[in-house]
């Protein structure tokens, strides 16, 4: 019997394994291709008579290493075997895995979960107007400038001072001011070749 399992991402595959083997007691003789080959596999079709339980051999990226090895012949005799048989491998194509599957070995192929997406942080430069300190309101800004295009950025930063320049307080005019100077800072950007995400950080830093 043969069971391979494919992935790149090794948890994955060393989960995969652990359910294979899970209540297995008898032998398992763990190989990889530094020390052995297919074709060595073949030394292992004929588990000795003594044994009571038939072993399990384990091995890794022997396929990937030489999948012209795998022939039609070899497959037969270790699908016949008694000895279970599992490989591990990250890639092998699609062709070797049709030949495995029609002998009558089983194939894992473990496809990898789809990435959460980080939250943007777009919303996050409103900071760079809010934050007390002003070295916390530079690293705001420059974390969202890692993702984001100033133009992006001075957008949410004009939404928000609008915001706190109509919340009644006694900083409603400070923000009025930091208003000023961010639409004649846009201004002098667009007017005069100055990048724009410098013009919106020296804003930022002198409020």
């Amino acid at each position: 019997m043969i069971e391979v399992i494919i992935g790149i991402d090794k948890d994955l595959r060393n989960k995969k394994r652990q359910e294979i083997l899970k209540g297995f007691t008898g032998e398992i003789i763990a190989l990889n291709d530094l020390n052995t080959s297919l074709v060595a596999l073949e030394d292992y079709v004929y588990p000795s008579l003594f044994t009571v339980t038939p072993p399990i051999v384990y091995a890794t990226y022997l396929i990937e290493e030489d999948s012209s090895q795998l022939t039609k012949e070899l497959l037969k005799k270790i699908i016949s075997s008694p000895t279970i048989f599992v490989l591990e491998e990250r890639a092998v194509s699609s062709p070797v895995v049709k030949l495995i599957e029609k002998e009558g070995g089983l194939v894992h192929q473990i496809k990898e979960g789809k990435k959460v997406a980080r939250p943007s942080t777009i919303f996050g430069v409103a900071e760079a107007l809010t934050l007390s300190s002003k070295k916390d309101r530079w690293l705001a800004y420059q974390r969202a400038r890692q993702e984001h295009a100033p133009e992006a950025l001075i957008g949410i930063l004009y939404w928000k001072l609008r915001q706190l320049v109509e919340k009644p307080g006694a900083q409603a005019s400070h923000y009025k001011n930091v208003y000023r100077d961010l639409i004649q800072a846009h201004k002098e950007s667009w007017q005069k070749g100055f990048p724009l995400e410098l013009a919106i950080e020296k804003v930022i830093l002198e409020q």
